[in-house]
């Protein structure tokens, strides 16, 4: 389903430096936001339930089980009460079912918790259990906590050693009513492909009481998305023998679909209703996993399409027979050259503007409560939307690490082939932090024609500076950054970007896509040679058009741009540039390849000279600490 006491203690090295030659590199990722949208759940918000649980406890976090807004109505899936771990359905590898919860070193917020000492470890995320009735239990009635863990998965891996899981159960003394948290068990070694199931016993009076909770938190940096633990399918239960405990029947998918289109997620509905055929995939497999210790058989399959409230079903003509236990086993979905039935096309029909269809992928429902789970999917389906709007995108909207170039100069091109010519509005960019805050750094959007799949001709001038924009208040949040005007286009574009230093701007990376074949392309300063991105997975740009629109749009973040700092003359000939400002201010002046040439500090509001004699002809950019800026030409 795509829809958190140690007395360890370590300092974690500095970062390694990157080598001092340019050049493209994949790193770890800082910040990964979550998607707001069916694939993912917002960590604030809620309002726990108010009566405890009842045995058996189970989550393998395919449902909304913690609490967050939008999510009003489904108290009855919650499991969890307010914390700083998430949901994630793409970091983890080979997990046991689709769904994980997450723990690293990001707040709530999808903020570092400790931004500037990234040396300095500490306790970071917490995943803490409503509470849960054990009362009329007893020490021998052989209840035991069971979870699957795993370490790193798509992400940055815990450090064995230094960074550490600890799992925690609560207790009340009976005299003060102080709440004490006890370490029942810790971890700091990983695997980091594998998950590993624990069974850990509740079995002493004190935890058998009417409010039990238990909690997971790690210790580690806190400068991020780094040292992940991931956790999966969670029970707690009586009459739990480890030694002969065995999963029944439980079959799940385990990793997200997230497109019918052949090599887009989304892509602007005029453009995919001028070649609907073209653009939808012939097929698609569902990766499945039998956790039961029997074999399975006769799963069936198949998927829903949904706009409007109107929905069709496309049962799969095949079963899978006879899946071994404990075994990965995968299933083929026809859309395409189905050979038991029509290809499936999305309706171009329904619309002429724009359209979001709901899809439904999904298998035989077996597993562990699952009659419990209506109207909701649980594990044995993924929900996505198929959006049609102004956007083309390769990327699934998730960001397991991030991508730089360290090279003054250097661009960056991602290309997109057109299905009818079109307008060139501006482009998407999700930007992540790593360890140090890029957003002082300047870069200039650039558009190119297409030579022979590299990048040919610049399309348009833009002299218009622009920095990196980090959120706090959502996750997997897209900046928009228009260009200076728009521009016509048509047949295969290529679109990014050319930064002014070698800092490393640090793009958010997909690694369950990889658009970067053959689609990415990077240049290491002036004069270089376009090459091929040899990292996989895709950077996170979209472009946005006009598709057919003539009215204004509305729904993207754009990056703000102030015109209130005023210079004349404009065009300057003369050497001498008047500069008005209308407080005293901080100032700096970059080149259009985004470099810093000046700076200085004005103490009042005023009329300043600016001596820019030694500047050679070009565009040029003034700014203020305060976000103020204007262009300026010198002939």
């Amino acid at each position: 389903m795509v829809f958190g006491f140690s007395t360890a203690f370590s300092v974690r090295p500095v970062p390694a430096q990157e080598p001092n030659f340019p050049h493209e590199s994949e790193r770890d990722l800082v910040v990964i936001p979550l998607r707001h949208d069916s694939e993912g759940l917002r960590r604030s918000g809620a309002g726990a339930r108010g009566a405890a649980l009842s045995l058996p406890f189970f989550d393998d976090f395919s449902t909304p089980s913690m609490p967050g807004p939008g999510f009003e109505g489904y108290e009855m899936y919650q499991r969890w009460v307010s914390g700083s771990a998430r949901i994630t359905s793409t970091y983890a590898l080979n997990a046991p079912t689709i769904g994980c919860a997450t723990l690293d070193g990001l707040d709530r917020t999808g903020y570092p918790y400790n931004f500037l000492e990234v040396n300095t470890p500490g306790w970071a995320d917490t995943l803490t259990s409503m509470p849960i009735a054990l009362n009329g239990y007893f020490p021998e009635s052989n209840i035991h906590l069971m979870f699957y863990v795993e370490g790193g998965g798509r992400g940055n891996a815990p450090d064995p050693g230094d960074d550490e899981l600890v799992l925690e159960f609560k207790s009340e003394n009976d005299v003060t009513g102080e709440v004490i948290w006890t370490e029942v068990w810790s971890t700091d070694s990983i695997t980091t492909e594998t998950f590993t199931r624990v069974f850990v016993p509740v079995n002493q009076f004190q935890w058998l009481d009417n409010a039990f909770q238990f909690r997971f938190r790690n210790w580690g940096a806190l400068a991020g998305n780094v040292d992940l633990w991931h956790l999966d399918y969670i029970l707690l239960d009586d009459q739990i023998d480890p030694s002969t405990f065995e999963v029944q029947s439980e079959v799940a998918i385990i990793e997200p679909v997230n497109s019918f289109l052949r090599e887009f997620t989304r892509m602007p509905w005029n453009h995919f209703s001028a070649n609907p055929v073209f653009y939808m995939r012939d097929s698609l497999v569902i990766e499945q996993r039998n956790l039961s210790t029997t074999q399975a058989d006769n799963i069936e399959s198949g998927f829903s399409v949904a706009f409007n409230g109107s929905s069709d079903t496309y049962p799969s003509p095949f079963q899978n027979t006879n899946v071994l236990p404990e075994a990965p086993f995968t299933t083929p979905i026809y859309l395409g050259n189905n050979p038991q039935g029509e290809d499936f096309v999305f309706d171009t029909a329904v619309s002429d503007t724009s359209a979001v269809f709901d899809v439904a992928v999904w298998q035989s429902s077996i597993g562990l409560l699952h009659t419990e789970k209506v109207g909701v999917p649980d594990n044995d389906s993924i929900i996505f939307q198929q959006v049609f709007d102004l956007d083309f995108a390769y990327d699934d909207g998730t960001a397991e690490k991030a991508y730089a170039l360290t090279a003054a100069g250097g661009k960056l091109a991602m290309r997109f082939a057109l299905e009818v010519p079109d307008t060139l509005l501006g482009l998407m960019i999700h930007f992540t932090p790593y360890y140090s805050d890029a957003g002082d750094e300047t870069f200039l959007l650039r558009a190119w024609a297409d030579s022979a799949g590299l990048p040919g001709a610049e399309l348009g001038e833009n002299y218009q500076f622009h920095t990196p924009e980090y959120f706090t208040d959502g996750y997997d949040v897209f900046a928009y950054y228009s260009y200076d005007d728009p521009i016509i286009v048509e047949g295969s574009i290529h679109v990014g970007l050319v930064q002014g230093s070698e800092a490393m701007l640090n793009f958010g990376l997909d690694k369950n896509t990889n658009a970067n074949s053959g689609q990415l392309h990077y240049q290491l300063g002036l004069g270089g040679a376009w090459l091929n991105s040899d990292i996989e997975g895709t950077v996170m740009i979209r472009p946005i058009m006009r598709a057919d629109l003539t009215d204004s749009w509305v729904g993207f973040v754009e990056v703000p741009t102030s015109q209130d700092l005023r210079v004349f003359p404009n065009p300057v000939k003369n050497g001498m540039l008047q500069v008005e400002v209308d407080d005293a201010c901080l100032w700096r002046l970059f080149d259009s390849f985004g470099r810093q040439l000046l700076s200085g500090n004005w103490q009042a509001p005023g009329i300043y000279s600016l001596d820019i004699t030694r500047l050679a002809p070009g565009t040029y950019l003034l700014t203020t600490a305060e976000g103020e800026c204007t262009r300026f030409i010198v002939e």
